[in-house]
C-alpha cells in the first residue's frame, strides 16, 4: 500500500508539475502529515523532489526528471482500453490517434494482460445519450478543444439566455456531460458555456495564463450543484402511485423526500424540486393520472387550467 502511494505521488507530480500537501492528501485519501513523510522518503531515495514555500507553495519535481516506470497490471490496461468510450474522442478529432494508441498498447502488453484488456474492449460499450435524444450539433468543439490544449485565447459569438453576445474568452477546460459538450471559459469571471450554442469562433493573438491549481473536476462538481440548486429552487408536494414514482425516477427527477401514505401501500407522498411554473406543469402532466399535486396551491391551479384547455381540444 505504501509503495503504491509513493509511486502515485511520483506520477501525480510528473503529470501535474505542482501539488500542495493538502491536494495530494485529498487525492490519495491520507493525511497531509503522511504526505510530508512520504515526500521525505522519496527524497531520501534519490528522487529530485523539492518543496516551495509561501502561499502558492507545494511540491515539485526537478525540471527534466521523468520516471521510466511503465508497467501496467491487468486492471490498469483494461482501464486504458475504456479511455475512448462513446464518441467523445471523435468529437475532439482524436479517434484515429486513440485507435493507433490502442494497437500499440495491445502489441506491447504481455499475453495475460493483453487478453484481459481485449476482453474489456470487446464486451463494454457506452452510449452516453438518453432515449429519444439527438446528439448536440457542435461544429466548433474540435477548434475549442485545440484552443484549450494550446492555452489560446478565443472570441465566440454565443446564444445565451438573454440573447446573442460576442465574448473574448480564455478557454480553460471542456466537459462532456450526458452527451453535451460544455466550455469552461474565463472573461471577467469563470463561467460555463454550452458549445452547441456557439455560432462563430475566432482564434485571438496571444496565449493566456491558466488559473493557478485550477481543478476541473472540483470546479464542475461545485458548479453543477449550484446550478441545480439555482434552477430548481422551488418545491412541490406530489402524491404519486408506485408507477408514478418509477416514471419520475426514469425522467431523472429524483425526489428529495419520499413518505408512505397511511393505509395506501401503492401511494407515496414526495417532495420534488421544480423549476418555473411552466416547466413544472409540463413535467407533472407527463405523469398522467399517476400523480396529483397537493401543494403549492398556485401550481395545482396552473395544472387545472392546463388540463381544462387540453380537454377542450378533445370535445366532440
Amino acid at each position: 500500500m505504501k509503495a503504491s502511494r509513493l509511486l502515485s505521488i511520483l506520477m501525480i507530480l510528473q503529470a501535474r508539475k505542482h501539488r500542495t500537501a493538502d491536494q495530494l492528501a485529498e487525492e490519495l485519501e491520507v493525511s497531509a502529515r503522511t504526505i510530508h513523510r512520504d515526500v521525505d522518503e522519496l527524497s531520501a531515495a534519490g528522487v529530485p523532489i523539492y518543496a516551495e514555500r509561501g502561499r502558492q507553495g507545494g511540491f515539485r519535481l526537478l525540471d527534466g526528471y521523468q520516471t521510466r516506470l511503465t508497467g501496467l497490471d491487468k486492471d490498469e490496461a483494461s482501464a486504458l482500453m475504456l479511455s475512448g468510450i462513446g464518441t467523445a474522442l471523435d468529437d475532439l478529432g482524436l479517434k484515429d490517434a486513440l485507435s493507433q494508441t490502442e494497437r500499440k498498447l495491445m502489441a506491447a502488453l504481455p499475453e495475460p494482460t493483453r487478453a484481459k484488456a481485449a476482453l474489456v474492449a470487446d464486451r463494454f460499450h457506452l452510449d452516453p445519450l438518453g432515449w429519444y435524444r439527438q446528439k448536440d450539433v457542435t461544429p466548433f468543439v474540435t477548434q475549442i478543444a485545440k484552443a484549450v490544449w494550446a492555452d489560446q485565447r478565443i472570441s465566440i459569438c454565443y446564444d445565451g439566455w438573454k440573447g446573442r453576445v460576442q465574448r473574448n474568452l480564455d478557454p480553460i477546460a471542456i466537459v462532456l456531460k450526458a452527451g453535451v459538450w460544455y466550455l469552461i471559459g474565463r472573461a471577467e469571471s469563470i463561467r460555463v458555456y454550452r458549445i452547441a450554442n456557439v455560432r462563430d469562433l475566432n482564434l485571438l493573438d496571444g496565449k493566456f495564463n491558466r488559473p493557478a491549481d485550477f481543478d476541473v473536476s472540483g470546479f464542475w462538481a461545485d458548479w453543477t450543484q449550484k446550478f441545480e440548486t439555482r434552477i430548481r429552487s422551488d418545491r412541490a408536494h406530489l402524491r404519486v402511485t408506485s408507477r408514478g414514482l418509477r416514471l419520475l425516477i426514469n425522467m431523472g427527477l429524483s425526489p428529495i423526500e419520499i413518505l408512505p401514505v397511511k393505509d395506501r401501500s401503492d401511494v407515496s407522498d414526495v417532495e420534488l424540486a421544480v423549476e418555473d411554473e411552466t416547466s413544472a406543469v409540463r413535467e407533472i402532466l407527463s405523469l398522467g393520472a399517476e400523480a396529483e399535486v397537493i401543494e403549492p396551491a398556485v401550481l395545482r391551479k396552473a395544472l387545472q387550467s392546463e388540463i381544462s384547455q387540453i380537454s377542450k381540444k378533445y370535445v366532440n
